[in-house]
């Protein structure tokens, strides 16, 4: 018994101090939550154990134990050598969850197999190869980080998707004969250990009850490992790396399919911005960001918003306090609020216009950075729009470079103000966890280093504050900035644990204010008379396409003017606006 015991406490113990060591940004709910899972993880690899008494040095269970092990170091500790110091929120709790399991799973079917003599000397071997099949994976991630010193990355996992079986054979090619035999001899052994190992089985002799146990872990454990919808396999680290680039080459070749014939009739006049000389318009797009934090917005307790506030008043500027995300995900909130697909219309994401689209054709040079991820299932329609831009750039593809927002400030000196210019910004803003999406030296609503969720919060709003005034001053003094845009993703509740259903109105409560140039007052008044007239009424940010090319003063097939908040035909009210992609209506929001 006291074996089995102080095996379970080092299976529970060991892997969370791993796991925090090398997570980075855990709040401490993320902490609390996985020192709760992690124990039946720790159970369930000693039990069959337990039940029939085999001592934890059999080799059938060494086999099992180093696999799982394998699984529970590899990925998270080359994933943290790597991007320590250019990331600053990542943890893979799911690879030391699938790693305890699988030794679980392993050993239940071992001990199933034997018990019950079900040609073990047949069948275990078999249960040998699935586990060195298992433990390749992560093998390959040590022969990986040994060759190019890193963790896998999305362009590395593309590399390996998109390689050829001859490129293959010259990958091999390319190393010495001395290596090859030693890669295949270190394969041929390793195989070799774990069959010889599973064939030192003792006599295994259950009660029916423990049988009955153990084979229900084996099934619960199968369902969950491998078959159920969120299996854990699918969410480790290496697979769902695997799983975003193979999605995002698929829908790569989707869009690129549709992108012809998606154009093919786009109309857009004019042709060329009508302005004294070249310009520039910019989209900002913010991420979690609630107009409820924001003095600019409400009567807060304190001044979240010092610049944004000090324009209130400025005639150049329109403040909307009541606009609204159509849902709070950023995925599916910006492949609607990019493109012609909205709540209120039956268009789809791949056959629609996008806003780049339309800047093209209206004669602006197109230019996308984002501090946001580059792949990932998430973000992947994002991606896709943001890749055809003339220029996409993102901050997490930059090493050495703190991902705080700032770091797209550098990215204007690229933007050529010879020429007519339609930039977004895409920032990281104010997403969990809000203690990493600010220098410390910006902390005056929270103690520098201090996780505290609320001050926290607001001290990331003052920092989105800080970096939408820099982005205006230098488009201003450097690129003619004629208007800037600058709307939330959605929102968020910053005490509140995010849910996968709708999180009450709070989550989409967005900011959202418009800047417009002297010259370009004078050239478009109606716009802007139309955009003051309506700077009480409701929008919601999937119409932030309509929004755009009101901005541009276009006309074009795929512009309805109806849903135009700059348009006199603008159709919305607090009546007829929906959130939660229209299941929810705006006018049931009573705060």
């Amino acid at each position: 018994m006291n074996e089995y015991l102080i095996l379970g406490l080092i299976l529970y113990i060991l892997p969370y101090l791993f796991y925090l060591k090398v997570s980075h940004g855990l709040g401490h709910k993320a902490e609390y939550l996985q020192l709760r899972r992690f124990f039946p993880c720790a159970v369930l690899p000693v039990l069959p154990l337990y039940c029939t008494g085999l001592p934890v040095t059999s080799p059938i269970f060494i086999t099992s134990l180093i696999t799982g092990i394998m699984w529970i170091i590899t990925y998270p500790l080359f994933y943290f050598l790597t991007n320590r110091k250019v990331s600053s929120d990542f943890g893979f709790h799911f690879d030391i969850v699938f790693g305890l399991y699988i030794i679980g799973w392993l050993m239940s079917l071992k001990v199933l197999v034997i018990n019950f003599n079900l040609l073990p000397q047949l069948v275990l071997p078999v249960i040998a190869t699935v586990e060195f099949l298992i433990c390749a994976v992560p093998v390959a991630q040590w022969v990986y980080y040994y060759l190019y010193g890193s963790c896998v990355s999305e362009d590395g996992m593309s590399m390996i998707q998109d390689t050829h079986y001859n490129e293959i054979i010259e990958f091999f090619k390319s190393f010495s004969i001395i290596f090859n035999i030693c890669i295949f001899a270190l394969a041929i052994l390793i195989y070799a250990f774990m069959v010889y190992a599973n064939l030192q089985y003792p006599a295994v002799s259950m009660e029916l009850w423990q049988a009955g146990l153990i084979a229900g872990v084996f099934a619960f454990l199968t369902v969950y490992l491998w078959l159920s919808e969120r299996a854990a396999f699918r969410r480790t680290g290496f697979v769902e790396l695997w799983l975003d680039v193979k999605e995002y080459m698929a829908t790569t070749l989707l869009y690129q399919t549709n992108m012809q014939e998606r154009i093919k009739d786009l109309t857009v006049t004019p042709s060329q911005p009508q302005f004294s000389k070249p310009s520039t318009i910019i989209m900002v797009i913010g991420e979690s960001a609630s107009r409820d934090y924001m003095s600019a917005f409400t009567d807060y307790l304190v001044e979240t918003t010092p610049w944004l506030s000090a324009k209130k008043d400025d005639e150049h500027f329109i403040l909307y306090p009541n606009a609204y995300s159509c849902e709070a995900n950023t995925v599916r909130c910006l492949e609607r609020a990019l493109t012609e697909f909205n709540q209120y219309n039956n268009k789809q994401f791949y056959t629609s216009c996008s806003i780049i689209d339309i800047a093209h054709k209206a004669g602006y040079t197109t230019h996308w950075y984002s501090n946001q991820g580059h792949l990932g299932s998430a973000d992947t329609p994002v991606t896709l729009v943001a890749n055809t831009s003339g220029t996409a750039k993102w901050t997490k593809q930059n090493l050495n470079q703190v991902q705080y927002d700032e770091a797209l400030l550098d990215y204007l000196d690229e933007v050529d103000p010879t020429k007519n210019n339609f930039v977004v910004i895409h920032l990281k803003g104010n997403h969990f966890n809000f203690i990493n999406r600010y220098p410390q030296s910006f902390a005056k609503f929270s103690k520098p280093g201090k996780y505290d969720l609320i001050p926290n919060y607001i001290d990331s709003i003052r920092y989105t504050d800080y970096i939408l005034q820099k982005i205006w001053e230098y488009s201003t003094q450097k690129l003619n900035l004629q208007a800037m845009l600058y709307f939330s993703d959605h929102a968020t509740i910053p005490d509140k644990r995010r849910a996968p259903d709708f999180g009450g109105f709070g989550t989409v409560r967005i900011p959202m204010f418009t800047y417009f140039s002297d010259e370009y007052i004078i050239k478009f008044p109606q716009t802007v008379n139309t955009l003051r007239q309506n700077e009480k009424q409701y929008f919601t940010n999937d119409l932030a396409y309509d929004l755009m090319c009101g901005i541009f003063n276009i006309k074009s097939n795929h512009f309805d003017e109806s849903n135009c908040f700059s348009s006199p035909l603008y159709k919305f009210t607090r009546e007829t606006l929906k959130t939660n992609l229209g299941k929810i209506a705006i006018k049931d929001d009573n705060n």
